[in-house]
């Protein structure tokens, strides 16, 4: 008529695997989350060096305009070998105020750039040199396609716990002044 000690135990048991199983679906998805937020991030950082380099050759082809064909139109950015982004050296991209874009050589290849700094006043603004130091790491990388083209690849990595992730994005840009 009533439980038995064993049916109550095996009663326990299931209940106990039911919960647990929920627990991890939800500890999950949490990671996933989290995970997602930071390839967002990471996303995002990509797309801000990409456009930073746009910006400054966008800046070359109009000082072409204005002065003459004199101007480089990767002046400052990979037209000679002292040039920061040159091809084949990796550098980093910082905008740190409307109109201020500034590309600085890394050491040696990926893996060499320093971490960025995320802004304590603003929380969204990243940079180099004030803030506290993020996981994320931001590099650049530029090929030489033509002499009217060039290949941009960011490479944006961070690690969380044991794991290093990373996101790459690639683009081509075009001298659209011959």
């Amino acid at each position: 008529a009533g439980f038995t000690v064993l049916e109550s135990i095996v009663a326990i048991f299931i209940l106990s695997l039911s919960i647990s199983g929920v627990f991890t679906a939800v500890q999950r998805s949490l990671s996933q989350t989290n995970i997602a937020k930071d390839e967002v991030r990471a996303f995002y950082l990509a797309q801000e060096a990409i456009e930073i380099i746009r910006n400054k050759r966008d800046v070359n082809q109009l000082t072409k305009i204005i002065n003459g064909p004199s101007t480089n139109w990767l002046a400052g950015i990979s037209a000679d070998a002292a040039d920061p982004c040159y091809f084949g050296k990796t550098c980093r991209a910082d905008a740190t105020g409307p109109g201020s874009v500034y590309l600085y050589s890394c050491s040696g290849g990926w893996g060499t750039c320093p971490n960025l700094k995320q802004d304590s006043g603003e929380p969204y603004m990243y940079n180099y040199s004030t803030g506290v130091t993020t996981n994320f790491n931001r590099e650049v990388q530029l090929e030489s396609i033509s002499a009217t083209e060039i290949a941009v690849t960011v490479r944006v990595y961070w690690t969380k716990g044991l794991i290093t992730r990373d996101f790459k994005a690639k683009t081509h840009l075009f001298n659209w002044i011959p």
